[in-house]
């Protein structure tokens, strides 16, 4: 068995994911931390903006990683709308 297969399997309940859905669970987790876990402004607020927005790509994204988008987004928009906020709050300030 992979090691990616390996780490992946407390999320799938013990079933493997292709190489292709652990790609593209990586681009989604890499969204997310640059929305929340970089202090640079710029690249937060595009990480905010596409997370957000509820895009054709985000969509496309959450499914080639076998997530359903409407759970996600509804999941991260209040911390998401918070994060805005505080960047926007900074800016004011």
């Amino acid at each position: 068995m992979a090691w990616g297969n390996l780490s992946a399997q407390p999320l799938t309940g013990g079933r493997a994911l292709e190489p292709e859905q652990l790609l593209w669970i990586a681009v989604l987790a890499r969204a997310v931390h640059d929305a929340f876990g970089v202090s640079d402004y710029h690249e937060a607020k595009k990480a905010l903006a596409w997370l957000k927005g509820y895009s054709t790509d985000f969509k496309s994204v959450c499914e080639f990683a076998g997530r359903d988008p409407a759970y996600v987004h509804t999941k991260l928009i209040k911390q998401l709308n918070e994060r805005d906020k505080y960047f926007n709050d900074l800016r004011q300030t």
